[in-house]
């Protein structure tokens, strides 16, 4: 591991691995809090490392000073299952078969949770946390991206790249098997939106660096792109995502297309983002950010029932994904086929009835269309759902409603609930000041 002020996680990670591995090394860049004392605690071989703008160079120091076989390569804001503990133990304990090759490494899932069911990671969009673990349980939405974190404490193997470090490099190049693990490491680092947004520009200034330095890469390119994403600087991820389209076989995995279509799409240039939409939906017919990015640009172009069998399709195969539902909604409702589009937000509320998203683009739909008495219905039942949430939308709508209808005592319930919460809502205050005073 490498950290830096990783007080607040750096424990809860640790324990997780306790009875799964031999030795912690930590190497530290520089923390003013209590991460040394914590690793320290947990009797980890301690590192100091003079940070150089370099995650690999970092990481192979925290290499440098490991001495098991294997070594599985961790953040401070993951942990591993007690659930996955024998799964590796069992690759990594497994003796070399004489005469045939076993695995130098091994791909694991990163399972990164988050809050949002319109949120993504590269090309996954989140989806319902259905699991049987309990690191993670608390979540509602997670999405998974393969990761190579297991490998063989081979002669010389070191990690490449200033940013998304990788050690699978080394062995590629060295024709050296790698093998898929079916364990997850589990992440929680995305939900801290705010330190995400803030690491964005210093993390493409480091990518772009790193494919200054290495031209013709298309690993350098890929992280190019999707950082510059995050940054929605879409010049760059045309450069750098078309880029390696030359580079890599096939156009590279569906991230990439995926990215440069959303790209196109931004700029407004629909009828570039179509073919390349529709290369990945070619080869995944259900992919949700595929299809629903077809959608998109369908409707753009005036084109918007030809999208209709592609989300249908994806539909069937996941029948309450948020993301899904959503689209056939907006397609539903630009049709004129308001029922139908209220129709597709129920079904996902059915099945994810905590989603904030869901129960907002309903709300609000509602209003587009003058269904007053409708909205105040579905606000009150998102209240009873999610106390405390809408940002005062949806206690002034359902007071509302209830006090016109001259329900006063329900009526100022709600609405001193909403202003407890959301005090300074200018809704909830004008409905507060038309009340008759209290006797």
């Amino acid at each position: 591991m490498i950290t830096k002020n990783e007080a607040e996680h750096l424990a809860h990670c640790l324990e997780s691995v306790r009875d799964l591995v031999d030795e912690v090394v930590v190497v530290d860049t520089g923390s003013t809090d209590g991460t040394v004392a914590i690793a320290e605690a947990f009797g980890a071989r301690i590192g100091r490392f003079q940070w150089c703008d370099d995650f690999s160079a970092a990481r192979n120091a925290s290499l440098s000073l490991c001495t098991g076989d294997w070594v599985l390569s961790l953040d401070a804001d993951e942990a591993i299952d007690s659930l996955d503990h024998r799964k590796i133990r069992q690759v990594v304990d497994h003796p070399v078969g004489k005469g045939k090759q076993e695995p130098q490494g091994f791909v694991l899932l990163s399972r990164n949770y988050l809050m949002d069911s319109l949120s993504r990671v590269f090309d996954q969009q989140a989806q319902p946390n259905r699991t049987p673990y309990r690191e993670g349980s608390q979540f509602p939405y997670y999405a998974d991206i393969p990761i190579f974190r297991l490998f063989r404490r081979l002669p010389h193997i070191k990690f490449e790249g200033r940013i998304h470090e990788r050690a699978d490099t080394f062995l590629e190049r060295r024709r050296l098997p790698i093998g898929r693990l079916d364990a997850v490491i589990h992440h929680y680092g995305k939900l801290d939106l705010e330190g995400e947004r803030v690491k964005r520009a210093y993390y493409l200034e480091l990518a772009e660096r790193d494919a200054a330095e290495v031209p013709g890469d298309a690993n350098r390119q890929f992280y190019v792109m999707a950082q510059a994403e995050l940054l929605q600087e879409w010049d760059k991820v045309l450069g750098a995502g078309l880029a390696v389209m030359k580079l890599q076989p096939g156009g590279g995995p569906p991230a990439v297309p995926l990215t440069v279509a959303n790209a196109y799409q931004q700029k407004g240039m629909h009828d570039k983002a179509l073919p390349l939409l529709l290369q990945v939906v070619g080869n995944q017919p259900a992919h949700p950010q595929a299809v629903s990015g077809l959608a998109f640009s369908f409707l753009a172009l005036g084109r918007g029932e030809e999208a209709r069998p592609y989300l249908e399709r994806a539909c069937a195969v996941h029948p309450i994904n948020p993301f899904i539902r959503i689209t056939l909604c907006y397609l539903e409702e630009a049709a004129g086929r308001l029922r139908e589009a209220r129709a597709h937000l129920r079904a996902s509320i059915e099945g994810n009835p905590r989603d904030l998203n869901l129960r907002q683009i309903l709300i609000k739909l509602d209003l587009r269309h003058g269904l007053a008495a409708q909205a105040a219905a579905d606000a009150m039942e998102a209240l009873r759902a999610l106390p405390g949430a809408g940002g005062g939308l949806w206690h002034a709508l359902a007071a509302g409603f209830l006090l016109k209808e001259g329900h006063l005592g329900p009526g100022r319930a709600v609405l001193d609930l909403g202003l407890a919460s959301f005090p300074e809502n200018a809704d909830l205050r004008k409905l507060a000041a038309a009340l008759p005073a209290t006797p």
